[in-house]
């Protein structure tokens, strides 16, 4: 799955790269294209791996702080995956930016880094019960799972400096388009940790936990 997940990443960003305009159903600053829906595919894919390990688990009688933030960790997942293929926290933005004032072009794109900042804020929390949690029983899928976070902040972070060069007198266009490439790809490659993250997870459930009779 690694190797599939990589190279889908790999030719999504390359095909922005060299044939974005040519090809503008693969412009991974846009959503409602191919490369979105690749995007979304992915984290739904994700979604269901974490929603079908937390099933697992609470049949487990595990306590329901850790049921709560599987549930949750999936749930979140998913909305990511809604929000790349449909663009929901910058039309969101819009709405937010118009009702405070706070409005123009780069304030939808860009402000709703500050409205979703609470949200954010809680999937940390999330994110942390769950590696805790994986750090005891799968030390190599929490470092997987942790390393997927990193990067996605990592991606926030470059999103945030894009804001302060667009809205800039004089934008660097060239350098801001290059760091798009680099946002989008670690915005991909997050998702492809966090999924063998886990896959490894599941499995190592089930060959613990799971009693698989020979026919």
């Amino acid at each position: 799955m690694l190797f599939i997940f990589l190279l889908g990443d790999l030719l999504i960003v390359l095909v922005h790269i060299f044939w974005r305009d040519e090809i503008g159903f693969f412009d991974i600053d846009k959503e409602g294209n191919l490369a979105s829906l690749y995007t979304g595919a992915k984290l739904w894919i994700v979604a269901t791996l974490a929603l079908l390990n937390g099933a697992i688990i609470m049949r487990l009688r595990t306590p329901r702080r850790i049921n709560a933030a599987w549930l949750l960790f999936a749930l979140g997942l998913a909305y990511i995956g809604l929000d790349d293929m449909m663009g929901i926290h910058e039309r969101i933005g819009f709405v937010l930016n118009n009702m405070l004032g706070t409005g123009g072009f780069h304030g939808e794109s860009f402000n709703w880094l500050f409205y979703f900042a609470p949200a954010m804020l809680a999937a940390l929390v999330v994110f942390g019960i769950i590696i805790k949690t994986l750090w005891r029983s799968n030390r190599r899928a929490a470092w997987l799972l942790l390393g997927g976070v990193v990067v996605w902040i990592g991606s926030l972070g470059i999103e945030f400096w894009g804001r302060a060069l667009i809205t800039r007198p004089t934008i660097p266009v060239s350098f801001y388009h290059k760091l798009i490439v680099v946002e989008e790809g670690l915005e991909l490659l997050g998702a492809t940790l966090i999924a063998l993250a886990l896959v490894r997870t599941i499995q190592k459930t089930i060959l613990e936990h799971i009693e698989i009779k020979k026919v």
